[in-house]
């Protein structure tokens, strides 16, 4: 894990980062995700808009403010219900 100092006029310290990807989508309402799963952890913040997603075998409707974390591996997919928004991070495993 890469160590990342901060230095700034009135605050100093330094802590571990965690490699992965962060990223911002947008969804028109009618789009389909098909199932999909990734190596890495998924943590996603819903802006605005509707969606129905399944994972672990449950079924959940998302809308602005939600958040979802989906483990690593785990075979989630999505339908558009509105245009969604949302921002995403995935954390490579340590």
């Amino acid at each position: 894990m890469e160590k990342i100092s901060l230095n700034a006029e009135h605050n100093t310290g330094s802590f571990n980062a965690v490699p992965g990807q962060i990223g911002h989508l947008h969804f028109p309402a009618g789009t389909v995700l098909p199932p999909n799963s990734h190596a890495q952890d998924e943590i996603s913040f819903i802006h605005s808009g509707v969606l129905r997603a399944v994972s672990g075998g449950q079924s959940y409707t998302l809308r602005a403010g939600d958040v979802t974390l989906i483990p690593a591996g785990e075979v989630h997919e999505a339908e558009v219900l509105e245009d969604v928004e949302l921002s995403y991070v995935l954390l490579d495993k340590p």
